[in-house]
């Protein structure tokens, strides 16, 4: 309910300043939930700090702004040094959730009903995940078919195994952490998909992408520019190939993927993230060689 009077105020703002003053209370508000949650993680305050970047994550997902006005906000003074403040704070975040659904995972005597039936943040969180997924089956054309790397998976893989559930494809995630990588694998094996979700601890940089029809590369996978030439350098030119990335303010929340950093690739596609979506995915394609292509 909070969420939605802010959301409501948000909007009715659009309609009463010009853009100029728009952009600056947006800033303001953003730079105030920002320090907010800063100083109550050094603090230690868990309850707070939730709730301010609950409260950061309605201003930036509100979808008020259009992407040139959140363009010109991000790029206005101070607001870069925001950015990374509070993009620092959500994956420090993301990773301590992550953590204690997998520690809650190994609790608990049905991992299946703790994912899909439990009424609780987890289902939210979740199901934006399952939303995703289902968008990236849909722009990649996935099928039971398919054999997918999935770069930057993560301990808690929702995509790789909503893939797997849904379409039937064998899916290999891979994490350059051993931990995360043995947490996700049980996890499969719990939701008895360990017959389908296999996990590789390694580093992007260092996969044999040859044998695999998709490839998706996670908003978080690092280094972008290295992961993509190892991709070019094996992948076969057919492969189908999705990256995540983001836009308009949700570039707080992770930072967007330099187009420079996808070469050989370009985007042919996006699904764009609109709503409680935060991630945006692109399918790409080898960049052509003609002067059209270029052009």
């Amino acid at each position: 309910m909070e969420r939605q009077i802010q959301d409501g105020l948000l909007r009715g703002l659009a309609g009463i300043f010009p853009g100029t003053e728009l952009l600056r209370r947006f800033g303001d508000h953003i730079q105030t939930r920002v320090e907010d949650a800063e100083r109550a993680a050094i603090g230690g305050d868990e309850e707070a700090y939730f709730a301010a970047l609950l409260a950061l994550e309605s201003l930036l997902l509100c979808d008020v702004l259009s992407d040139q006005e959140a363009q010109e906000l991000l790029d206005s003074d101070g607001m870069p040094a925001v950015a990374a403040v509070s993009q620092r704070l959500f994956a420090t975040f993301e990773s301590r959730l992550e953590d204690a659904f997998v520690a809650d995972i190994g609790r608990t005597r049905s991992p299946a009903r703790y994912l899909y039936d439990c009424d609780s943040v987890t289902r939210n969180y979740l199901a934006r995940y399952r939303g995703l997924a289902a968008a990236e089956v849909a722009l990649a054309g996935i099928t039971g078919d398919d054999h997918v790397a999935f770069v930057g998976a993560g301990s808690l893989p929702i995509t790789a195994f909503e893939y797997a559930r849904t379409t039937g494809c064998r899916v290999d995630g891979i994490e350059i952490l051993e931990q995360r990588a043995a947490d996700a694998l049980r996890i499969a094996d719990c939701l008895g998909l360990g017959s389908q979700v296999s996990m590789l601890r390694a580093d992007g940089q260092e996969i044999d992408f040859s044998k695999y029809s998709v490839i998706l590369v996670g908003v978080l996978a690092e280094p972008k520019a290295g992961i993509f030439a190892r991709i070019a350098g094996g992948a076969d030119p057919k492969t189908r190939i999705l990256c995540r990335t983001t836009s308009g303010l949700r570039q707080l929340i992770y930072r967007a993927t330099a187009p420079a950093s996808l070469l050989p690739y370009q985007a042919q596609a996006i699904n764009r993230a609109r709503g409680f979506q935060t991630l945006s995915t692109l399918h790409l394609g080898l960049v052509s060689l003609t002067p059209e292509g270029l052009g």
